[in-house]
């Protein structure tokens, strides 16, 4: 019995080396193929991401005091990275810019169970990002978190 115990645990100990040395062998192939088409594609023409703390937008009751305040991640897409270095050192007029108009009006559907209107909320920080950073203006904001707080 003890022999086929330890026969048994040797089949194990050689099927477990054969799937670990056929994973590595498969990644150095797909990592081959990973490099071949990294470079062809071009450098300079990603997207450049520049990541804002988050913004705390009040939600009002209809009597306008404060009920609670939604907290959003937001992210603004240049096409180039002196755009983004531009906003980037923009930041305190960016942030500035945001709150004032999240803070004046509603983010809400109009239909409050719907919950966030991202469109129009996006539409409206397309529109201050580019009153504030004019021919470097980003391209795209992207909302890429949305959380309630008290």
């Amino acid at each position: 019995m003890s022999v086929c115990l330890r026969e048994m645990n040797w089949l194990r100990g050689a099927a477990l080396v054969l799937i670990l040395a056929f994973s590595m062998v498969s990644l150095g192939v797909s990592n081959a193929f990973a490099s071949a088409s990294e470079k062809e594609a071009p450098e300079n023409e990603e997207p450049y991401y520049l990541e804002l703390k988050p913004v705390s937008i009040p939600i009002r009751k209809s009597n306008g005091t404060i009920r609670y305040y939604m907290f959003i991640t937001l992210n603004l897409e240049f096409d180039e990275q002196d755009k983004k270095d531009h906003a980037r050192r923009m930041i305190p007029r960016i942030r500035d810019a945001f709150l004032q108009d999240l803070s004046g009006r509603t983010v809400l559907h109009k239909d409050k169970r719907r919950g966030m209107d991202f469109e129009a909320v996006k539409k409206r920080l397309m529109k201050q990002s580019s009153k504030v950073l004019s021919k470097n203006a980003p391209v795209a904001v992207h909302i890429v978190k949305v959380f309630k707080g008290m």
